[in-house]
C-alpha cells in the first residue's frame, strides 16, 4: 500500500436538494434515452470531498482531469466545492449535470449491453453523447484515433452524435441490445446494424454529409 493512502472511509447520506435534483434529472434523461424505467435498486452517487480522497480510492496519484468514474452499479464524482482546487476545469452547474449524467450513463450502458464495456470508443462515446458533452466540447477536425482506443474523449462522442443524427437513436439502442447477447466480433455486429464497418474513412464521410 502506498504510504498515506487510506483504506477506510466515512460515508454519510446527503440532504443537498440541488444535488438530488441533478441526480433525478440525469435519471430522467437516461431512462428516456435507453428506453427503460429504472425504479428499484437505482445506482448510487458518491460525492468525493477532495483529490486526496480520489487518489486513495484509486490507489495512486491521479490527474486533475479525473473528476468522476463508475464502479459496479455506482458512480463517484468530485465534490463541486473542490473543483476550484482539485479539478482541471472550473465548476459550472451545467458541467456538473453533464458529469453526473455521463457517469450514470456508464451504468445504464452496462445494463443495456449485459456488462460489456468494450469497445472503449462506444463505451465512452455513448456517455459523452447522452450527457450532452458532445454538443459543447470541441468538434474534432477529423477522425483519426478513437477506433484504436486513443483520443476517445475528443472523438468518440462526436462519432456517436453523427450516428444518431444520421441513422436515429433506435439503431444505437438496437446495437446495444443485440450486443448484450452477441458472442461474435463487435465490428461484425456493427456492420449488421448499420450496413458498414466502423472505420475512420466511413466516419469522416459521415462528417462531410
Amino acid at each position: 500500500m502506498t504510504l498515506g493512502m487510506n483504506t477506510v472511509f466515512n460515508i454519510s447520506g446527503s440532504n443537498d436538494v440541488s444535488l438530488k435534483e441533478t441526480y433525478e434529472r440525469s435519471m430522467r434523461i437516461l431512462d428516456d434515452f435507453f428506453e427503460t424505467k429504472w425504479v428499484k435498486n437505482q445506482p448510487k452517487v458518491y460525492v468525493v470531498d477532495s483529490r486526496a480522497t480520489i487518489d486513495s480510492l484509486q490507489g495512486s496519484e491521479t490527474q486533475k482531469w479525473l473528476v468522476g468514474w463508475d464502479a459496479g452499479w455506482s458512480v463517484y464524482v468530485l465534490d463541486r466545492d473542490s473543483f476550484k482546487t482539485d479539478a482541471a476545469r472550473m465548476y459550472s452547474n451545467e458541467e456538473y449535470q453533464m458529469l453526473i449524467t455521463h457517469e450514470l450513463a456508464h451504468v445504464y450502458f452496462k445494463v443495456a449491453a449485459g456488462g460489456k464495456i468494450e469497445p472503449k470508443w462506444l463505451w465512452e462515446g455513448v456517455s459523452i453523447f447522452v450527457s450532452g458533452q458532445a454538443e459543447v466540447w470541441d468538434k474534432p477536425e477529423n477522425f483519426k484515433s478513437f477506433l484504436d482506443n486513443n483520443e476517445v474523449y475528443t472523438e468518440s462522442g462526436y462519432a456517436i452524435l453523427l450516428l444518431v443524427n444520421k441513422y436515429g437513436k433506435s439503431k444505437l439502442i438496437q446495437l446495444l441490445k443485440q450486443y448484450k447477447v452477441y458472442s461474435g466480433e463487435f465490428t461484425k455486429l456493427f456492420e449488421e446494424v448499420y450496413g458498414f464497418l466502423p472505420s475512420y474513412e466511413t466516419f469522416n464521410q459521415l462528417m462531410l454529409k
